[in-house]
């Protein structure tokens, strides 16, 4: 009882040093002198930093927060609730907070004086919540924040559970652009991928389902109005075959774009299953040949207006030779002629796609030669199915690189975290560092432009 008498002896000084060490705002919390004020103490194992405080109203509240009776309310004995505040020089912080109880003598029920600086049955400050939810916006793991914080990794999980982002389909509308995917998502999810989708102008990611099958993407566009339907013009997507019949159905208007990225890729991953196809064959054949093949792939693949012809660089394969790049691709499409057509034929699609000549492209595959090789022909051909889609992309300048960047995002969340169980999990955390990111963004009067 004597060190509730000291506590409620305040002392002006120290009750200004420990708010603003603890940033403080409560007027109604006050601290005695720094001799009863502080103290090291062992808390849960751990040598801490401990303030003692009182929290009590200057007047007996007007009525019972029971009953409702007024003047029925007197003092009653101070209970001590054990806080914990954010660590203080890397050293656990706690405040041991009495608050004023109060009795009501009609209904005989007791009720505590209530601060902002923590909510009702709960130890963890407010402001220890915020920053765990700040950091959670971040690149690391969810225990490397409980180690820094001093909480359990459940704790954190419980702050992250208190955010939630729920789309209301009924007051949004859906963007002239639509940029989708899929990535590798959580044990627990419906599906192996997940399905993303973002705006096309600000990169923003919309929404993210636990599956990519078409009757769950139907129904999450079915959720949006017709009227919002309608209003989106163009479909980013990769050259998934299952994505179109389902965007037909539920997005009336909209073109269907391929990604650039996807198109050049076909064509490079042709060649390249080829240059291995003859790699291999070489391998105890000539063994110098496939030593170059294997080193020098990547000048194979290069446009061959991009390669220099004009410098002379010393290679190690060429007998310490100086020779350009021009003459090393020349070496190598001398060791097999299957290998020279097909090169000649990437290199011909690559010019007219590179220069928007969608005849001359388009030309090209349905003319391909007989003898060319089968595995290469097939790659090709395949283009050909998506000729409207590839026309579209040629011709708009929308193109997935936005919500490719998003797409690592998440695998770097996945890596850092050392992979996600909970799918729920994953997605609140993409979207507190989404919308960490996009109220980070400049504006154009920051970047340097100026208004008009």
């Amino acid at each position: 009882m004597s060190f509730l008498h000291n506590i409620k002896k305040t002392c002006a000084s120290t009750t200004n040093l420990i708010k603003n060490i603890l940033n403080i705002k409560d007027k109604h919390i006050t601290f005695p002198a720094y001799a009863y004020a502080f103290s090291d103490e062992k808390v849960h194992g751990v040598f801490s930093k401990v303030f003692s405080g009182l929290l009590s109203y200057p007047e007996n509240p007007h009525c019972c927060s029971s009953c409702g009776k007024s003047g029925t309310v007197i003092k009653h004995t101070p209970k001590a609730s054990l806080i914990q505040m954010i660590p203080y020089q890397n050293v656990p912080t706690y405040l041991r907070l009495y608050k004023q109880r109060y009795r009501c003598k009609a209904c005989g029920q007791t009720f505590s004086a209530t601060t902002n600086i923590v909510d009702e049955r709960c130890y963890l400050s407010n402001a220890l919540k915020f920053a765990i939810l700040h950091d959670l916006k971040q690149k690391c793991a969810m225990t490397d924040i409980a180690k820094r914080y001093f909480v359990s990794p459940k704790s954190v999980e419980r702050i992250l559970k208190s955010y939630s982002y729920e789309l209301n389909p009924y007051h949004m509308q859906l963007p002239e652009c639509l940029l989708i995917d899929e990535f590798k998502g959580t044990s627990d999810c419906n599906g192996k991928m997940c399905f993303i989708l973002s705006d096309g102008q600000s990169g923003k990611i919309i929404d993210i389902l636990d599956d990519r099958r078409n009757f769950v993407i139907k129904d999450f566009f079915l959720r949006f109005s017709l009227e919002s339907r309608n209003r989106v013009k163009y479909v980013v997507m990769d050259m998934n075959a299952a994505y179109p019949y389902v965007i037909k159905e539920v997005l009336p208007n909209a073109s269907i774009v391929i990604d650039r990225f996807h198109i050049i890729q076909q064509l490079t991953r042709a060649l390249n299953k080829k240059r291995i196809q003859v790699m291999k064959a070489l391998r105890y054949k000539n063994q110098r040949a496939y030593n170059k093949f294997k080193r020098y792939w990547k000048l194979l693949l290069m446009p061959e207006d991009h390669l220099n012809f004009e410098k002379y660089v010393q290679y190690p394969l060429f007998d310490r030779r100086y020779v350009t790049q021009t003459e090393v691709v020349d070496t190598l499409l001398s060791f097999d002629d299957a290998f020279r057509q097909c090169y000649q034929i990437y290199q011909e699609l690559l010019a007219c796609f590179h220069q928007k000549q969608l005849d001359e492209f388009f030309h090209i595959l349905h003319t391909l030669p007989e003898d060319l090789d089968i595995a290469f022909k097939k790659s090709l051909k395949y283009l050909i199915k998506h000729t409207h889609a590839i026309k579209n992309a040629i011709q708009s300048p929308y193109s997935n690189g936005k919500l490719e960047g998003k797409n690592n995002l998440i695998k770097v969340f996945q890596r850092v975290a050392f992979g996600f169980r909970n799918f729920s999990n994953m997605r609140r955390r993409i979207f507190l560092y989404e919308e960490n990111w996009h109220t980070k963004q400049p504006t154009k009067r920051n970047c340097g432009e100026k208004s008009a």
